[in-house]
C-alpha cells in the first residue's frame, strides 16, 4: 500500500480556535490538491500552547461540529488535529483528534505530561491512560503527543498493537537560536525518532509547530522518517510549511523481515518483570 503523508507545520494564535481552524482548512485544501491521504498538524494546533487559565475556553468535545466541518473538506483524507479535549465527565486533556469521514474517528490523550523547565502541563490538564493503535483509512497507525514519544515503552506499545506508522504531534520550544544549526534538543529529537524507526521498522511522522508564545520559540523541522531511519521529507526550521512524502508499507515489511525485533519481543517476560519491579518499588515506598 502506498499513500502520501502531509505535515502541516504551522503557527497557532493563542486561544483563538476559530482563527486556527481557518488555517487548518487552508492546509487541508492544499493537501487535498497534493493527493495527501494522512495530514498531520502539530500539538495543540487548534488552540496554541501556553493556555493556562484559558484551557476551559478552548476545549472541544469529540462531537464538536467544527471537527465535522473540517473533515468534510478533506475528500477522504485522514486528519490529525491537536487541541484541548473536554471529556464527557468534563475533564480536560491535551489530545490528538483523528478525523475521518466527517467525524472524529479516534482520540489519543497525552499520557506523559511535561512538568519541568518551562513546562507546567499537569497544573491545567489531566493525563491520558492508554496507548492504542487504530485502524484508519491509510492502515493501522499509532498516535502520540510530544512527551509521550520520549518514553520508548509508549512507542513500543503502539507498534506491538500493530501500527506501521507513528504520528508524533509536538510543540517543542528552543532557546538556542544560533543560525546554521539545530538546537541540541532538536538534534536529540531527530536521533531518537530515527532510532525508533530503524529499530522497529516503522514510519515516523513528526509534526512540530513554529512561531512564538511568551518568549518560547518553536523550531518546526517536521519530518517523515522511513523504516530504515532515512529522511523521506523534511520541513525547514522556524517557518510555516506544508511538506508531503510517500509511505510504502512494503518497506515496513522488508525492514521487519530484516530485523524482527517486534516478532521476538517477549511480552510475557516483560510483564512479569514489570510486576516484580512494581512490587519492589511499593515495598521500598512503604519502608
Amino acid at each position: 500500500m502506498r499513500y502520501k503523508v502531509g505535515l502541516a507545520q504551522c503557527d497557532a494564535q493563542l486561544g483563538d480556535v476559530e482563527a486556527n481552524l481557518a488555517t487548518h482548512a487552508e492546509s487541508i485544501v492544499l493537501a487535498a490538491a497534493e493527493g495527501v491521504g494522512l495530514l498531520v498538524f502539530p500539538e495543540l494546533s487548534a488552540s496554541g500552547y501556553l493556555l493556562q487559565d484559558m484551557v476551559s475556553d478552548v476545549s472541544m468535545r469529540a462531537e464538536d461540529e467544527r471537527f465535522a466541518a473540517l473533515s468534510s473538506r478533506a475528500e477522504g483524507m485522514s486528519i490529525c488535529v491537536g487541541g484541548i479535549e473536554e471529556s464527557p465527565t468534563h475533564s480536560q486533556y491535551i489530545s490528538c483528534f483523528l478525523l475521518e469521514g466527517g467525524a472524529v474517528r479516534h482520540v489519543h490523550r497525552k499520557a506523559y505530561l511535561a512538568c519541568y523547565g518551562v513546562f507546567d502541563e499537569a497544573r491545567y490538564v489531566g493525563s491520558g491512560n492508554r496507548f492504542r493503535a487504530v485502524d484508519s483509512a491509510v492502515g493501522r497507525i499509532g498516535l502520540s503527543i510530544c512527551e509521550d514519544s520520549w518514553h520508548p515503552s509508549a512507542v513500543e506499545l503502539l507498534l506491538l498493537d500493530g501500527a506501521d506508522l507513528i504520528v508524533v504531534q509536538a510543540a517543542s520550544p528552543v532557546r538556542d537560536l544560533r543560525e546554521g544549526r539545530l538546537p541540541q534538543n532538536a538534534q536529540t529529537w531527530m536521533d531518537t525518532l530515527r532510532t525508533y524507526a530503524r529499530l522497529y521498522g516503522a514510519y515516523i511522522a513528526f509534526c512540530n509547530r513554529v512561531g512564538t508564545e511568551d518568549g518560547l520559540v518553536f523550531w518546526g523541522n517536521s519530518i517523515l522518517i522511513g523504516p530504515e531511519g532515512d529522511t523521506v521529507v523534511e520541513a525547514p526550521p522556524y517557518d510555516a510549511a506544508l511538506v508531503v512524502g510517500e509511505v510504502d508499507t512494503e518497506r515496513v515489511r522488508q525492514a521487519r523481515l530484516n530485523n524482527p525485533v517486534l516478532r521476538d519481543e517477549r511480552i510475557d517476560l516483560t510483564m512479569r518483570e514489570l510486576d516484580r519491579i512494581r512490587g519492589e518499588q511499593r515495598r521500598l515506598g512503604d519502608a
